[in-house]
This record gives C-alpha cells, structure tokens and sequence, in this order.
C-alpha cells in the first residue's frame, strides 16, 4: 500500500468512497477540489477498461467531456485530472503507475472505493446511502477506513433512526465522525464541515 509520504512526500491526499454507486461520491469529490482548491484528481473505476482503451486515461478531451464525473473534477478547477479503469486485479498497478505521473506537491482528491485497498490517503470520507446489507462488496473495508462517513437520509435510509445507525456506523470505524443530512440545506452543512476537517487535518 501507498502512503502519501512513501511516493509523494508533500502530496496531500484526500479520498472519496460510497456505499454504493449513487452515494454522491463525485459530487462531494467535485465539491472538496473546489472548495479546497485541490491541485489534482484522480478518479478510479474497477472492474473494467475503458473502451479497450489505455487504463490509464489522461487525454484532455475525455477527461474534460461536459456530464462525465472527471469533467466535473476539471470543472471544479484541479489542473489535472487523471482516470484509472481497469479491472479489480490490475487497479492497484495502474494507480500506483497514475500516481508517477503527477508532480510532487499540492493537493488531491482521489475518488473510488478501490483506491482504498492501495493508498493510504491523509483523510478518508465514505458516504452512506443505503443500509449496511446493501453495501457493495468494497464498502465494507472503506467505512473502516473512514475519517467522516456522511449519511444521505433522503432516499433509501429515510427514516432511519439516526442515532441507532450513528451507533452502528462508529462500531465500524471507530472514531470516526459522523453528519447526517436530510435536505439540501443540510447536505452543504455537511459537505462544508467535512472540508474544514480536511483542511485541518496536518
């Protein structure tokens, strides 16, 4: 496993997982790149490729397509965007060969669940959409690895009693700090905390 300070020595890492694919882990990872004025992003899909393509895809034009989650990333303003998609027993390779291409220094947000299994990031977020037995297979290891796990209780999780779940969320990562939201007003509450966390942790 990569350490931020094995390969990249003053690359701060950020990273952004979910329990499921609709968790919003390109909204929030979009949101931080913005607010923190992140330097660069890594978007990471296992299981695949992309097209029969390279793994490792970096042209700008497909990186900066308008509705694509690495556009987005672009968008929010990171100088430099990369997308790693590769199948499950390849994605630690080729991230780590992703990570090379990227100066040292500055800031990054790496979104995707896998990313977890091969770099230890300075502060991990782990989103939470759906109840524990409808956790992709991934999730599990990624809440564990949790700094703050932001829970969305508008959807399927409406009406879940939020300190019975809070409880069950901190028996999974420990200390973990946990916000729930409930509308849009409280998700940028949430999303805003969870930066300043970021920021602040060394």
């Amino acid at each position: 496993m990569i350490s931020p300070g094995a390969k990249k020595e003053s690359t701060r890492i950020i990273s952004v997982s979910g329990s499921s694919k609709k968790a919003g882990k390109s909204t929030l990872a979009s949101y931080l790149v913005r607010r923190l004025r992140a330097d660069y992003a890594i978007k990471v899909s296992s299981g695949g490729g992309h097209l029969g393509a390279s793994p490792i895809v970096t042209d700008l034009d497909t990186i900066s397509k308008p509705g694509t989650d690495t556009g987005a990333l672009v968008a929010a303003g990171a100088s430099m965007v990369v997308w790693v998609s590769a199948p499950v027993e390849t994605v630690g390779r080729e991230l780590r060969r992703a990570l090379e291409i990227f100066p040292p220094g500055g800031l990054m947000v790496i979104e995707g669940n896998s990313a977890l299994e091969h770099v230890k990031p300075d502060f991990s977020i782990f989103l939470m959409n759906v109840s524990f037995d409808e956790f992709k297979e991934s999730a599990n290891a990624a809440i564990a690895a949790a700094d703050v796990v932001l829970v969305d209780l508008r959807g399927a999780l409406r009406g879940t009693d939020s300190s019975g779940l809070a409880s069950d969320i901190k028996k999974r990562t420990g200390n973990a700090r946990v916000y729930f939201y409930r509308d849009s007003t409280e998700m940028d509450r949430a999303f805003k905390a969870t930066a300043d966390m970021a920021k602040k942790r060394p």
